[in-house]
């Protein structure tokens, strides 16, 4: 999977997009399951919560444009998902174990283009 430039919504949140397709609006993923997608593209991933002390939920609420994740130390890091969860605001590090795949490759690629005719450029 290859890294992709973080576009966040008016409210902060961004998932790339083969990390959507896979989590297709569920609100949970068996954890098997994830560990075998994680493993069969060949990403290892952590994430970070947002210092809940650092907002103010009567003005905040659910955005969460505001925060700027760190990555995690190390080389490599991508950011998968910026979203909202009932623990908080999170952050899904992902990494490639190896190099990209010429298939992750060439699919990064075409989202780029067709991004490109959709914005005009």
């Amino acid at each position: 999977m290859a890294a992709l430039p973080v576009e966040r919504d008016q409210y902060g949140y961004w998932t790339h997009p083969v990390y959507e397709e896979f989590c297709d609006g569920r609100e949970h993923i068996p954890t098997t399951e994830f560990n075998a997608w994680m493993k069969a593209n060949g990403l290892e991933w952590t994430v970070v919560y947002r210092d809940e002390e650092e907002m103010d939920p009567t003005v905040d609420g659910y955005d969460i444009s505001k925060w700027q994740p760190e990555a995690p130390a190390g080389d490599g890091w991508f950011v998968g998902s910026i979203h909202d969860t009932e623990d908080g605001a999170v952050c899904i590090w992902l990494r490639n174990k190896s190099a990209p795949s010429p298939e992750a490759t060439a699919i990064a690629r075409q989202f780029e283009q067709m991004k490109e005719m959709h914005d005009g450029g």
